[in-house]
């Protein structure tokens, strides 16, 4: 039987010689002109200061009331009060429910959030251009004059409580907290979780929070952040309108001192999970702050060791081994200090290969000289993806929010494509042999002991500790 056209056209088509194919990606592209909007400001006389950055593209704008009253000031025996106070400012004022002001939002077409991190308390309002000054006044008065009703009180401390037994709920999360606590000094505010622990919620009451925000929050140490279609003058009419009258007593904000502790090798923490059949897994070490220099060389460092799909530890552990769905590291960037780490979540009985292999690739990304064409595609896969992640008027508030936060140059996004894809080898060579310390890792492992332990103490990897899940040291 004589094959037809199309058999005889597929049959020469698998005869003829394959195309040859290119042995490298095409080299990126010429980065396009990015300008981030500039930043404008002025001070209310009761000290307020008005942060502008306008976009004027849509009639949409991000309002955000930042309040210099965060986490980092929590005492330790009360950790949580930040964020349980900020969580509360929406939960009512003196003529409004909490019930009636999700309704007055709804109604304005706006959306409204309070929380606190670390360093600040704040207030996001978002709305069209026509409908921004009512939302804001709304929002205003939820931070100036909130009610903290009782009921609310023990709503949101329940829920805090139960987000904190969430988080312990997964050998992930109980690991993330327990590298965070291992990797500062016990007085550090950044050993302890911004939202608190089971045992100092439970401690709080009422009048902690109404104690809170009666001497952290002043317009003294508050700056209002609006982003989009808002001139500065706009911004300080409406400023003055809704925070003009606002007066409470200037806070002392003291410097916070977190001290990372001090290694002399690896430190080995086991926490134990019965009948788990993965293990969380964190390696790492304390970190630098967002305005040191060494960020965006930092940044490209982060990205070839996890940053992506494609980086070392992923190729490892997940394509090369099949040990995990994924692993990553992070740069976790505060003021002042933070925190540097390897992460993954493992096969119970590949825990033991899995922190060797991790612990080889940070010594091998702080020791080995990275190849140009490896740094180059992470490098431009950051600044590809950058402007992408500034389009929104709450995506670029984001951005201008650390700018202010971490008191950056104000044109700092303006050239961070640039910087970040002029870091070179040599750069990150330097960066790792001045920040990272392979030989002095903190490393936290949650799992079943009775099938880790003995694998994990037999890497020899330096002293083995076994903790509770409160931190505290059973042998």
């Amino acid at each position: 039987m004589r094959p037809t056209l199309a058999l005889a056209a597929l049959l020469a088509l698998a005869a003829a010689p394959a195309a040859a194919q290119p042995e490298q990606p095409p080299a990126p592209a010429p980065l396009r002109p990015y300008a981030v909007p500039p930043l404008q400001e002025t001070t209310l006389p009761n000290g307020i200061r008005v942060v502008v950055v306008r976009q004027a593209r849509l009639p949409i704008v991000e309002g955000r009331i930042l309040v210099n009253a965060g986490a980092q000031q929590d005492a330790a025996e009360q950790s949580g009060l930040a964020v349980l106070t900020s969580d509360l400012l929406s939960a009512g004022t003196g003529d409004m429910t909490a019930t009636q002001i999700v309704q007055e939002m709804e109604r304005l077409g706006a959306q409204f959030s309070t929380y606190a991190s670390y360093s600040q308390a704040f207030a996001n309002v978002t709305a069209s251009k026509s409908a921004f000054p009512e939302a804001f006044a709304l929002a205003a008065r939820t931070v100036v004059s909130p009610s903290f009703p009782e009921s609310e009180f023990q709503r949101a401390r329940a829920q805090a409580v139960a987000g904190h037994l969430g988080l312990q709920s997964s050998v992930e999360g109980l690991a993330f907290e327990t590298f965070v606590r291992a990797v500062f000094e016990p007085s550090a505010p950044y050993s302890r979780m911004p939202t608190g622990t089971r045992a100092t919620l439970e401690r709080l009451t009422r009048d902690d929070v109404v104690a809170w925000h009666r001497t952290k929050y002043s317009p003294g140490n508050t700056m209002v952040l609006l982003v989009g279609d808002v001139t500065l003058d706009e911004a300080r009419a409406l400023a003055t309108r809704t925070l003009g009258s606002w007066n409470a007593p200037a806070v002392q904000v003291p410097p916070a001192e977190n001290r990372p502790v001090r290694l002399t090798g690896h430190r080995v923490i086991l926490l134990d999970r019965p009948g788990s059949v993965q293990s969380g897994v964190y390696v790492g070490q304390a970190g630098i702050g967002f305005a040191d220099p060494a960020y965006i060389p930092m940044l490209g460092l982060s990205q070839v060791l996890g940053g992506s799909f494609r980086s070392r530890l992923n190729a490892n552990l997940r394509e090369r081994h099949g040990w995990t769905y994924g692993a990553n590291s992070s740069l976790t960037a505060l003021r002042g200090a933070g925190r540097f780490d390897m992460s993954s979540s493992v096969r119970t009985n590949v825990t033991d290969s899995a922190v060797a292999e991790m612990v080889r690739e940070y010594r091998r990304i702080a020791t080995e000289p990275v190849p140009a064409e490896e740094l180059q595609s992470a490098l431009f896969n950051m600044a590809g993806s950058f402007p992408s992640s500034v389009q929104t008027v709450q995506e670029l508030a984001q951005r201008m929010q650390s700018v202010l936060l971490y008191g950056l140059p104000a044109d700092y996004y303006n050239t961070y494509r640039e910087r970040l894809t002029a870091v070179t080898p040599e750069d990150i060579s330097r960066v790792a042999r001045e920040k990272l310390t392979p030989d002095a890792l903190t490393i936290v492992v949650v799992g079943d002991l009775a099938q880790i332990e003995q694998p994990i103490r037999a890497l020899n990897l330096g002293p083995v500790e076994v903790w509770d899940t409160s931190g505290n040291k059973i042998r």
